[in-house]
């Protein structure tokens, strides 16, 4: 959309509005058709940026790009304003966390009792297993080079249990953690952790 021909124009109050509370364009990605559902990931992002759709038609089918169904009451939380014309102001932040909420929501909810016994019979751990075993761990999940740790934490409001699930909801199978805590003091030697994926 970086055509002059492309860009949406929105009317004298509208964009007066959105210049009065500061807010940032920030240009989506193009909305097409997906077979193949799109993964929306953790991002960085600040509370003022927008994302700006020609009409609710376009800004539905944004979401339907990561998501199979979508409940218009749900995304609708997200719009931020409207233009005279039936543009469509949404906040990227909560556009994104509605997809990434829903995808996770929809990974556990799919998860099915023979996907279970397989993962076991392979001696991994389900995403949900693992989050536990995580959490009793009390370990954290590190960034990307896209999304440090400390954004990850903002990102979800230092929820650290919605975090790792999150996480995990990346693959079906996750692989056992041998954690061994080394104390020989009493020997003269330096207290080790020792920790294997």
């Amino acid at each position: 959309m970086n055509n002059k021909k492309n860009a949406i124009r929105l009317d004298f109050k509208t964009w007066l509005y959105l210049f009065l509370t500061k807010t940032v364009k920030v240009e989506h990605i193009p909305v097409v058709e997906e077979r193949d559902k799109l993964t929306m990931y953790v991002k960085d992002s600040k509370p003022n940026e927008i994302y700006i759709f020609k009409n609710y038609e376009e800004y539905r089918n944004f979401f339907l790009m990561y998501l199979n169904e979508v409940d218009n009451n749900l995304i609708d939380l997200a719009i931020y304003t409207k233009g005279n014309k039936g543009q469509i102001i949404a906040l990227k932040g909560l556009c994104e966390h509605i997809i990434v909420k829903k995808k996770v929501t929809d990974f556990y909810n799919s998860i099915t009792r023979e996907q279970i016994n397989k993962i076991h019979s392979k001696g991994k751990l389900t995403p949900l297993e693992a989050v536990q075993l995580w959490e009793s761990l009390d370990l954290c999940i590190e960034g990307s080079k896209l999304v440090f740790s400390k954004s990850r934490c903002k990102y979800f409001k230092y929820n650290c249990h919605e975090c790792l699930m999150e996480t995990a909801s990346h693959q079906l199978e996750h692989d056992k953690i041998n954690f061994s805590l080394d104390n020989s003091i009493s020997k003269g030697k330096v207290i080790t952790k020792k920790l294997s994926f």
